[in-house]
């Protein structure tokens, strides 16, 4: 049974920290949507063995750091650019416009979530983030099914401030990013709309947090982009979802040639 309730942010974020990669829930949630993206076999298993560190991710093609080096050329940067809210065109209906590839933005969990609450308790019951996982997970494989149009973000509640939420759709991009490089992606695999998609998240990885104001401007803006990312991981998933069944009428075809 899909749980119908998103997972309550804070008490997952406390939860999460416990564990040695301490990502904050909207990174788990976008690592979780970036396997789900793939349509791979076992999709849950990998996702709670790289979160817990269960398992090493020797598939993965990714380094032992949370970073993006498999699905980024760092040679085909191109100069550093401003990426603040103010000005930034970036809504579902805008990401057609190619963009050329950053370089790797690391990402340092110490200094992502040096706001978090500093009492957090290291022991936290493993039972308890099991569970906590466990929703996190239903509740999101129900939101992006086959028939969905769009689905919900796991981000902090709209009452916190611009720049806390600001900083879990980061998270979100690079925890999306880091999932599709888990489960094997090859940038060039994509083709079309979810290649432009995909250019634009990594584009996003280098967002200027530093300048977003509390206002309706960057309120407005870090709206479109959240709509963004519902629609570009979409289009990422039926483009795997299209090469899958390409692959297997391939296949299919040349049974029948035998």
């Amino acid at each position: 049974m899909a749980f119908a309730v998103a997972p309550d942010y804070d008490r997952l974020s406390r939860l999460l920290a416990g564990v040695e990669l301490a990502p904050s829930p909207a990174e788990a949630q976008g690592m979780l949507c970036g396997l789900l993206a793939l349509h791979l076999p076992d999709p849950l298993e990998r996702w709670q063995a790289q979160l817990l560190l269960a398992t090493p991710a020797a598939e993965s093609n990714s380094s032992s750091e949370w970073g993006l080096e498999p699905v980024i050329d760092a040679a085909a940067a191109p100069a550093p650019i401003d990426l603040t809210f103010q000005g930034r065109k970036t809504s579902a209906a805008g990401h057609a416009e190619a963009h050329a590839c950053c370089d790797d933005p690391s990402h340092d969990h110490a200094g992502a979530h040096a706001g978090y609450p500093a009492d957090v308790n290291a022991d936290a019951d493993a039972d308890e983030r099991s569970a906590a996982l466990e929703q996190l997970a239903a509740w999101t494989q129900s939101a992006i099914g086959p028939t969905s149009l769009s689905f919900d973000l796991l981000l902090p509640p709209e009452d916190r401030l611009l720049q806390e939420r600001a900083h879990a759709v980061l998270d979100w991009v690079r925890g999306l990013l880091f999932g599709l490089a888990l489960g094997g992606l090859d940038r060039e695999q994509l083709l079309g709309q979810a290649a432009e998609a995909f250019d634009d998240l990594v584009e996003l990885t280098r967002m200027d947090l530093d300048a977003i104001v509390e206002g309706d401007a960057d309120e407005q803006a870090l709206t479109e982009i959240v709509e963004f990312l519902r629609v570009a991981a979409m289009l990422i998933r039926e483009d795997r979802a299209k090469a899958l069944l390409d692959e297997r009428d391939r296949q299919v075809a040349e049974m029948g040639m035998h």
